[in-house]
C-alpha cells in the first residue's frame, strides 16, 4: 500500500507572528501550537497537547528554542519535539512549516 502525501494547510500570516509569539491553530480536529522563537526567523509547529498530561502547549511560554508546558514545566525542543525536562518523557509530534509570501503553511499527514 502506497503512503499518502501530506496535505498542506495555510494557517497564519508570517507578518502576524512576532519573535516570541506562541499561538494555537486548529486544522480540522488537530490542535497545533505555532511558535516563533525570539532569536530565529523560523516558525515551528508541534502538537498542542503536552505528552505528560493533556495541557495546551500554546498556553505555555518560549525559552530559547523550547516551548514550556504551563502545568508541570516540561520543555520540548521546537525543532524535534523531544522532551528536554521532566516530567515529560515522550516527544510531541512536529510538523514541517514552510511559507508562501506572508502565509505560513503546515504539512499534515493525510490520515
Amino acid at each position: 500500500m502506497a503512503s499518502e502525501e501530506p496535505t498542506t494547510h495555510r494557517v497564519a500570516g508570517a507578518a502576524q507572528m512576532a519573535p516570541g509569539d506562541v499561538r494555537l491553530v486548529e486544522v480540522g480536529e488537530r490542535r497545533i501550537c505555532l511558535a516563533r522563537a525570539e532569536d530565529d526567523e523560523q516558525i515551528y509547529a508541534v502538537d498542542d497537547t503536552c505528552s505528560h498530561e493533556d495541557e495546551s502547549l500554546s498556553q505555555g511560554w518560549l525559552d530559547g528554542m523550547c516551548i514550556e508546558c504551563p502545568a508541570h514545566n516540561s520543555t520540548f525542543d521546537l525543532r524535534t519535539g523531544e522532551p528536554l525536562t521532566l516530567p515529560a518523557t515522550e516527544p510531541v509530534r512536529t510538523y514541517r512549516v514552510t511559507s508562501d509570501g506572508d502565509d505560513v503553511l503546515i504539512e499534515l499527514p493525510s490520515s
